[in-house]
């Protein structure tokens, strides 16, 4: 019997897992839907500027989106100015314009552009209205754009999921709008009679939009198919207690319920495997998001790793100079200390943005953590440009920043250079030597950058940036 409840608990607890897997996803999926509309309202705008182009495009995108099954576009005195399914008029628009901003009726001014507000239909209840404020671009008109999204469609690409769930999509209040059981479309709150007081819910929130996707479980649905086996169990237990008699009965039983059992665990390995394949998909999605810098959006060192790795395998079949810069912010610790990690963050940020600026787009740029940044420079013609970049980098990125949270800011730059293959073939030996480099900056005096080998230096043509100067007579 404890074999029983455990097995049970499980099935219900890998159920209930999938489900909040299952809310996230269509959250997702509904939360894209939901910012299409603003794309077309980009386009809705210009059709109070007068643009046709304008209109029949925006016709093209609303007969190619199954999600909206039509829209209009109203100016500010409440007149038809464009209808994707082609009609004179649209007084159910109308209506439900009046009711969301009893102003427009009257003349008054819209409100802001962008404004977003979700009606209520007069019929079909899964039928979602959104209701946007529009501003031209060129003439500055008012007017709004109400486009209708089919919740209904929505749901009925998950129709195949299979018994034992209830999809729902609630409004802001939480009462469900619409819901999907067992291949039937439900209308609000209908779907609270196919839940019970056992059942399990995991809600997901939408981020930008006061809806949310929520996955109901009923755990005697869930363990109902697992019925059979546990009677199946449960008899084999009482024939062993029977065979203790009969010697025949025992080697009878034993052999016909290990049979049954074997069986039972070969279908649970195979779902075990099944499990693990999906574990590793989910292992490889969540590799490929965690490879760029949650606070800059740059590369992360694992990323760069890669990248720079590729990148010097094609070096070795080029003539031209490689070059890997190792950045660190002079001071980072005193304006984290004094200013706050708020102001320190946002100046990691000014300082990506900077650095990805002033270098070339095909340029590697890669935050390795904390205040150190990482250059992979590729196919320079001459050792001189490398020290222009680097005076370059020193110069702009090293200029103060006027407003970070209301603060002027000042940094500057101590920046280590290894050349490939001067210095190093792999990109660890590159790393290594440019950090070392870099030290030997900072203990310059911070503010300039050095070369690991100060040899390149008598290669480079004309007069040398200050820094390298510096350093040569050092």
């Amino acid at each position: 019997m404890t074999h029983v409840a455990s097995e049970k608990k499980l099935a219900v607890e890998s159920a209930s897992s999938e489900s909040h897997n299952m809310a996230a996803i269509m959250a997702a999926n509904l939360n894209d839907r939901l910012s299409r509309a603003g794309q077309y309202a980009a386009v809705g705008s210009k059709v109070l500027d007068g643009d046709a182009s304008a209109a029949e495009y925006l016709g093209l995108l609303f007969n190619g989106d199954s999600a909206y099954v039509r829209a209009a576009v109203f100016d500010a005195q409440m007149r038809l100015r464009y209808s994707s399914a082609g009609l004179p008029e649209e007084s159910e628009f109308a209506r439900l314009l009046e009711r969301a901003y009893p102003q427009a009726a009257a003349g008054a001014e819209a409100p802001e552009a962008g404004t977003i507000l979700f009606g209520k239909t007069d019929s079909h209840n899964w039928r979602m209205p959104m209701l946007i404020a529009l501003q031209a671009p060129k003439s500055g008109a008012r007017g709004y754009l109400v486009a209708i999204l089919d919740l209904g469609r929505f749901l009925h690409d998950y129709q195949q999921i299979g018994d034992g769930y209830l999809i729902a999509v609630n409004g802001g209040t939480g009462a469900p709008l619409v819901a999907l059981n067992d291949r039937r479309l439900l209308v609000g709150d209908n779907s609270a009679a196919f839940t019970s007081a056992s059942s399990v819910t995991n809600l997901q929130k939408l981020s930008a939009y006061p809806l949310s996707v929520s996955v109901t479980i009923d755990p005697d649905a869930i363990v109902s198919d697992l019925t059979r086996s546990h009677y199946e169990y449960v008899r084999y237990a009482i024939v062993i207690s029977i065979a203790v008699v009969t010697l025949t009965l025992i080697l009878i039983g034993i052999s016909y319920h290990r049979k049954k059992l074997y069986e039972r665990l070969a279908r649970s390995e195979r779902e075990k495997i099944c499990l693990i394949e999906q574990l590793e998909k989910e292992k490889t999605r969540a590799y490929q998001l965690a490879s760029h810098d949650y606070l800059t959006g740059i590369p992360n060192r694992m990323l760069f790793s890669e990248l720079a790795g590729a990148e010097l395998s094609r070096a070795k079949r080029s003539p031209n100079l490689y070059a890997l810069f190792f950045i660190d912010l002079d001071g980072f610790k005193p304006i984290n200390d004094t200013l706050g990690h708020a102001v320190g963050d946002l100046l990691l940020k000014a300082v990506a943005q900077r650095l990805c600026a002033s270098l070339r787009e095909y340029d590697l740029v890669a935050r390795l953590g904390g205040d150190e940044f990482v250059v992979l420079l590729s196919d320079i013609k001459y050792q001189s440009q490398i020290a222009d970049i680097a005076d370059k980098l020193i110069k702009t990125v090293g200029a103060p920043y006027l407003n970070l949270g209301g603060h002027e800011v000042g940094t500057s730059l101590s920046i280590g250079i290894a050349l490939y293959p001067d210095d190093g073939h792999t990109v660890d030996e590159l790393l290594s030597k440019a950090d070392a480099a870099m030290y030997a900056a900072k203990k310059a005096g911070k503010g300039a950058y050095r070369f690991h080998d100060s040899s390149v230096h008598s290669g480079l043509p004309g007069r040398l940036p200050s820094t390298v100067t510096r350093y040569l007579s050092a």
